[in-house]
């Protein structure tokens, strides 16, 4: 895929869209942060906020006529936000004397504002903050027109005096009693840079651009004179809009460029009301809300915004992030040349399992984007080696001759015919690694039920080097499969691992697979299954399944074979979330697995039933019992499966080539020779704080071994006589290991371990 048409889509996210309340308000008020911080009892950041957008606050917020009422999505539901009596309660109770600001040096032009109302007064304020000289002409003895219809009501008179004394203290010029006719408008246009006809009346017909309000050349014209509005917040809309057109002009830029949305405009956010919950109004008394009601009445407010993606992924969450703004810091990672790539960690803690791409009402293709991040940052030398390195080389073992092989079914059925296999069972290394007993029953299974006969293949697909980037190690895994497929007469493969399923299906089309759920299903369940007597289960779809319906299918189908109840989770099939172990976030961010891990977690009730061996392992580490598929098939204690506890990283190793070792042993008559023995050879004591350590730093016991042997074979090593304990190291491929050990009685204690990327230069 095209990487930056990707990070292009990106800009569909409407996450940060405004919501309608805000769209309907013709000066565009954040009502969503203003009601956030009432409900917080801040009314002075309420007030603040308010202020940004609103000219002369202190008044308008207690008059306002509210359109953005009217438009709460709250209606469709209880009642409107009571909008209106919120701002008055923030003017009463945030309003703080405005501090001295500096003047803006007037350098933009001289302009005329005809009309000392609303309009005329939002214009002029608007103006001089751009850098205008501002001349008002109002035909009465005072300024504010509208504002005096409301005093002595919701205004005092006190308050309106002393906002327009601090409107003329801002060094805007006011000529009372000066009526302009049109003969005084021509002397006008000559004197001033601009004029601005903000009077409700007028002796002769104009039509003004409904965009710009421009009549002719440096002529502007709005309010009535316009638009027939008896809008308070209207007005002082059209007021505003017009000072921003009359600064264009007078800069000489495009009057009516990325202007679609001043005034009252459409979102296209459509809020989505499902999780969200009715609630009582809070009534409001005569004379205004009181401080403890007005924030009870603003925490109703369900702050509008377009979250489906980021509500449901614990990734989007931890980042404070939504797909628009994850793309640009993504474009800004690339354009990097020299210097630190900020957005690595945070890219690299995806587990690219696409469920905010289901989510998505607008078609982002944020996992997509991340994928091809990933490959291009590898190409471009900015992916970081550690993130990725373990996973990798655990890849690398289990495509080794340590657990790699591919056999024909043992002597019998269709072999003893000369017929080849039909299918092929591959049960990925993960299971093999957490639970190679399930493979051999597996197999077994399927050599006594499947009589087109069954090979077996073990090793990894490539999953790791797909989710890392790593094309060139993608190719390799893949042309292995493929020779595989070939070297066994093209057979369907068996698959137990829907990652595994993935990969075939994105780079091996060509290859026939079917899931062993799938088989079990067809072929009927081994006598050893026990009667599940009717347990409720909640079923974790593994990500990498999320669009196949029919293996999803098929373990239901089992499950209820098995006598089990199945309660869906809210996410499930295809919607289901990730464990935490997707996209190799497991090593590249342990704390955000953990965030997706508990997440999922915390939304069951019931105990888990998954069918990918890490969902198992990594739900149990974080206390949730749960059962693989295979444990309620072939598990003889059901109770102790579904709290056992994964491997540590060393024993899954060793598990996956004690797999290979006994399936040949037992099956085909085969033995390994001496050199791919695993275990401990060094006979090394390690308490368990050391191997807690070595599981944080993914380091093997093997690894371990290398340094103590080199050690002991070169002498390359300290002796500290206070602790008296050895300290040796030994570089592996990118990585430098450290160990400190005693030696005692002929054995050899570990004290401590720990590796970093740094290289000794040794002399």
């Amino acid at each position: 895929m095209d990487l930056q048409k990707l990070l292009e889509n990106g800009e569909k996210c409407i996450h940060d869209e405004p919501p309608a309340c805000a769209a309907t308000c013709p000066i565009h008020v954040d009502v969503s942060a203003l009601l956030d911080a009432v409900g917080a009892g801040n009314f002075q950041k309420a007030y603040q906020i308010l202020e940004k957008r609103m000219p002369f606050p202190r008044l308008i917020g207690r008059i306002c006529d509210h359109p953005c009422h009217a438009a709460c999505v709250r209606e469709k539901m209880d009642c409107a936000l009571n909008i209106s009596e919120l701002e008055r309660a923030t003017v009463e109770y945030g309003y703080a004397p405005p501090k001295k600001s500096l003047s803006v040096p007037k350098t933009l032009g001289k302009v005329a504002v005809v009309g000392g109302g609303l309009r005329g007064m939002t214009a002029a304020v608007e103006l001089d903050k751009k850098g205008a000289q501002v001349t008002v002409y109002e035909q009465s003895p005072r300024l504010g027109g509208r504002l005096w219809d409301f005093a002595g009501g919701r205004l005092d008179p006190e308050e309106i005096e002393e906002e327009l004394r601090a409107f003329e203290k801002r060094g805007i010029t006011v000529h009372y009693h000066q009526k302009i006719d049109p003969d005084g408008l021509s002397a006008l246009l000559k004197q001033f840079d601009a004029v601005y006809l903000g009077t409700g009346t007028w002796e002769k017909e104009l039509e003004a651009d409904p965009l710009t309000f421009q009549v002719r050349d440096s002529l502007f014209a709005g309010g009535t004179l316009v638009s027939q509005t008896a809008s308070v917040i209207g007005s002082v809309s059209t007021g505003k809009r017009a000072a921003v057109s009359i600064e264009r002009f007078l800069k000489k830029v495009s009057m009516t460029a990325a202007r679609e949305r001043e005034g009252t405009f459409e979102t296209p956010l459509h809020f989505n009301l499902e999780d969200a919950k009715p609630e009582k109004p809070i009534s409001c008394p005569p004379d205004g809300y009181g401080r403890d009601a007005a924030a009870e009445e603003a925490r109703r407010c369900l702050h509008c915004r377009c979250v489906q993606c980021v509500k449901c992924c614990s990734h989007l969450k931890s980042f404070k992030i939504a797909p628009k703004a994850y793309a640009r810091q993504i474009g800004t990672n690339e354009s990097v040349i020299m210097g630190t790539h900020y957005a690595n960690k945070m890219i690299n803690s995806c587990t690219l399992c696409g469920l905010c791409d289901e989510q998505c009402p607008y078609d982002v293709h944020l996992r997509d984007m991340v994928y091809e991040t990933r490959k291009s940052m590898v190409e471009k030398g900015k992916m970081p080696p550690s993130a990725h390195d373990f996973a990798l080389r655990d890849m690398q073992f289990s495509n080794s001759n340590r657990l790699f092989m591919v056999k024909s079914p043992p002597q019998s059925g269709a072999e003893k015919e000369g017929k080849p296999a039909q299918y092929l069972f591959y049960p990925g290394c993960q299971l093999s690694a957490s639970a190679p007993e399930s493979v051999e029953a597996s197999y077994r299974y399927l050599l006594s039920h499947v009589k087109e006969g069954v090979g077996l293949m073990l090793g990894c697909c490539g999953a790791p080097a797909d989710w890392a980037g790593r094309q060139d190690l993608m190719r390799e895994n893949v042309e292995r499969l493929k020779s595989a497929w070939e070297t066994m007469e093209r057979p369907t493969f068996i698959l137990a691992c829907s990652s595994c399923g993935q990969v075939f299906q994105n780079y091996l089309p060509e290859i026939p697979v079917i899931s062993l759920w799938e088989i079990m299903d067809r072929y009927g369940l081994p006598d050893c299954a026990a009667d599940g007597a009717g347990q409720a289960l909640n079923i974790h779809d593994a990500c990498t399944s999320r669009y196949n319906e029919q293996l999803q299918s098929s373990i239901r189908k089992i499950a209820r074979k098995l006598g089990y109840e199945i309660d869906e989770l809210n996410y499930s099939r295809n919607k289901t979330k990730c464990c935490g172990y997707g996209g190799l976030v497991y090593y590249a961010n342990r704390e955000q697995a953990e965030d997706f891990i508990q997440d999922r977690i915390g939304e069951s009730g019931d105990d888990l039933l998954v069918y990918c061996a890490m969902c198992k392992d990594l739900f149990v580490s974080g206390g949730k019992r749960t059962y693989h598929i295979l444990d309620l098939i072939f598990a003889e204690d059901l109770e102790r499966a579904g709290s056992r506890k994964m491997p540590n990283l060393s024993q899954r190793q060793q598990n996956r080539a004690e797999l290979k070792r006994r399936l040949l042993r037992e099956l085909w008559g085969e033995e390994l020779g001496m050199e791919q023995k695993h275990g401990n050879p060094l006979g090394l004591v390690i308490p368990p704080e050391v191997w807690e350590s070595m599981e944080k730093r993914y380091i093997l016991l093997e690894d371990v071994e290398q340094v103590i042997s080199h050690a002991q074979k070169t002498g390359e090593r300290f002796f500290n006589p206070e602790s008296a304990c050895y300290s040796a190291s030994l570089r592996v491929g990118e990585v430098t290991y450290w160990v400190r050990y005693q030696e005692e009685d002929g054995t050899i204690q570990v004290v401590s371990v720990y590796s970093h990327r740094m290289e000794i230069a040794r002399e």
